[in-house]
């Protein structure tokens, strides 16, 4: 996998915040023809595919999980993912805090 960090990001105990790229990698790996499912998502979500920002990461998993099948099982890997780097981030910033 050749996926790397967003400017700005951070790993957060060890994870690093998902990305859009990490949705496209999971269809490669899950779904007979990846290309026209990435394709049907972008089109569901207005979204050009380059984005980096959190909101759009969530965008493309809600689509996904709305897709069932095998791409919803990607969706809701992808949404449990941004809820765990996100409630992570805020217990780091908590501590850090203290």
């Amino acid at each position: 996998m050749s996926i790397t960090a967003q400017p700005g990001d951070r790993l957060v105990y060890g994870l690093r915040r998902p990305t859009l790229d990490d949705a496209r990698e999971s269809l490669r790996r899950s779904v007979a023809d990846p290309a026209a499912a990435w394709q049907e998502l972008l089109t569901q979500t207005g979204l050009t595919g380059a984005e980096t920002d959190a909101g759009s990461v969530a965008s493309m998993a809600r689509a996904m999980v709305g897709s069932g099948g095998f791409i919803g099982l990607c969706g809701n890997a992808l949404s449990i993912r941004i809820t765990a780097y996100t409630a992570l981030g805020a217990v780091e910033e908590l501590f850090a805090a203290a």
